[in-house]
């Protein structure tokens, strides 16, 4: 249960539905919980296809991402994230779900607050409430704001079956509407790329929870789904490197060649749950070391979004691997993955370059000290893309090819200073060429940093390399794109949703 800002939340207010009783249970859920063609053991005669949810309420799964935050509580730090987008009444939720709080004891509302629409559908919204656990208490106190706090901002896909947040001083995050479990009987191809983390910088050893290291690490690869009720099999799982920052192009820790999750009814809606579960202790509160679980999540238009079970708190390690990996290597390394079909046949990349784009730009930081500490440097802003006619300012960013596309942010994240609903002309993405044999796939991508985009620290106009990968969802399509400054020793990833 969800609750939204008209409500009365008090810190002993929180939902405790059967299904919610800890990481153990999502996975217990899954085969038990669910409900008609979900059920175990049970096969739907005819393929079918997914709900796709009305205009209105909407609840979305969401991965953690490193740079969230919630106060000074660690625990608060990780975790998949719940948000509820309510296009009616004008009204948003963010949610957290943790097993090892002792004072969380289900799904918890950390942020609340309204929205409102602003142009080329953007949704802006205002924080009203605040939800943060008090250590000596252990309740969670609220901090009210009114006016609400502005600068956060969402993209929904059509119909609300999923999109892109990104709360003040968060990063953004994929949302996806699991309104149900797959049904996929001829298995889907999807290609993904790693959500990143922070870099661990040099004064730093080993591998901490919520790092990502794009020499050894996933960066992008592709997988077959398929589905026979309840069991959902991740076949021909195929991983790559960053071909930038050099690597033998296949990560140091590959997962099995096919791997079968469980789908069904959790918290965070019809999520497929992924890895060897191992309980000692399930209490909630009781700070039971679990191996770490993916989710994933697969809505009505095909977004695919996984949490690879990054930074639990109790440092726990995924079994069989060596060294030791802290999270679940089934998709993406970092803190998860983000996904989309493959396309059919080759996409035309004039008409994806031409396409007029909203999303956001995350720049993930670099790790020193406590990994559970936000890392130095990282920055995500609202960010548009897809100008119809390209302003003369655009040439200092970077000379125009037949691949480019051109963008940036908006003056001090406000996009109400914008009279046409674009932003700044700071940025420019160069596709480069289509992969022959893997459609959407874009490995040789350049991206362009303008002198004055917000968050460059040089001051300078530079470039690094990255790989995108590109779709349609619902006949519009998404871009998403990953690379690493070794200048700069900053990971970036560029997630764009075509707009009206």
């Amino acid at each position: 249960m969800q609750y939204l800002p008209s409500e009365s939340v008090s810190p002993r207010k929180i939902a405790r539905d059967t299904c919610l009783l800890g990481t153990a249970t999502l996975l217990l859920c899954a085969i038990g919980c669910g409900s008609g063609k979900g059920n175990p053991g049970t096969t739907p005669d005819t393929p079918t296809t997914p709900t796709t949810p009305a205009a209105g309420l909407q609840t979305y799964f969401s991965p953690y991402v490193v740079g969230t935050t919630n106060g000074a509580a660690k625990g608060l730090l990780t975790g998949p994230k719940i948000y509820t987008i309510d296009d009616t009444g004008n009204k948003f939720s963010q949610s957290t779900f943790q097993l090892q709080l002792p004072q969380q004891q289900g799904s918890q509302v950390i942020n609340a607050g309204v929205t409102a629409a602003a142009q080329r559908g953007l949704l802006t919204l205002g924080i009203t409430a605040n939800y943060i656990p008090n250590a000596t208490t252990n309740v969670f106190d609220a901090t009210t704001y009114n006016p609400p706090k502005t600068g956060s901002f969402a993209v929904e896909l059509a119909n609300q079956t999923g999109g892109l947040v990104q709360l003040v001083g968060q990063p953004v995050a994929p949302l996806v509407a699991a309104t149900q479990c797959p049904t996929l009987k001829t298995a889907q191809t999807y290609q993904f790329l790693t959500i990143p983390a922070g870099l661990i910088d040099s004064s730093s050893s080993g591998q901490q929870a919520g790092t990502w290291d794009p020499t050894t690490d996933t960066a992008y690869g592709s997988v077959d789904i398929s589905s026979n009720g309840s069991s959902v099999t991740f076949n021909n799982i195929h991983q790559y490197t960053l071909p930038s920052v050099g690597g033998s192009g296949a990560p140091a820790q590959q997962p099995s060649s096919s791997v079968t999750g469980a789908c069904g009814q959790t918290v965070f809606g019809d999520t497929i749950t992924v890895g060897q579960l191992t309980v000692t202790n399930p209490r909630p509160g009781s700070g039971a070391a679990t191996p770490p679980q993916a989710s994933v999540g697969i809505g009505s238009t095909g977004l695919l979004v996984e949490h690879n079970g990054s930074g639990d708190p109790t440092n726990a390690t995924f079994p069989g691997t060596s060294p030791a990996l802290k999270y679940d290597n089934t998709l993406g390394a970092g803190t998860g993955a983000a996904g989309l079909p493959k396309p059919s046949s080759a996409l035309d990349t004039n008409a994806l370059r031409g396409a007029q784009y909203l999303g956001f730009v995350y720049g993930a930081g670099t790790y020193s000290g406590s990994s559970f500490a936000p890392p130095n440097g990282w920055s995500s802003h609202l960010a548009s893309f897809g100008f119809s006619t390209v302003p003369s300012s655009c040439a200092s960013v970077a000379s125009a090819t037949n691949t480019m596309i051109y963008g940036g942010d908006f003056a001090n994240d406000d996009p109400t200073n914008s009279s046409n609903g674009f932003g700044n002309c700071d940025l420019a993405i160069d596709l480069g060429t289509q992969d022959a044999s893997n459609n959407g796939l874009f490995s040789n991508a350049t991206v362009w940093l303008g002198a004055n985009y917000a968050a460059n620290t040089t001051s300078k106009t530079y470039s690094f390399s990255a790989v995108a990968i590109a779709g349609q969802l619902n006949g519009k399509y998404a871009l998403f794109l990953l690379g690493v400054d070794t200048n700069t020793n900053q990971p970036w990833a560029i997630y764009l949703l075509q707009s009206n």
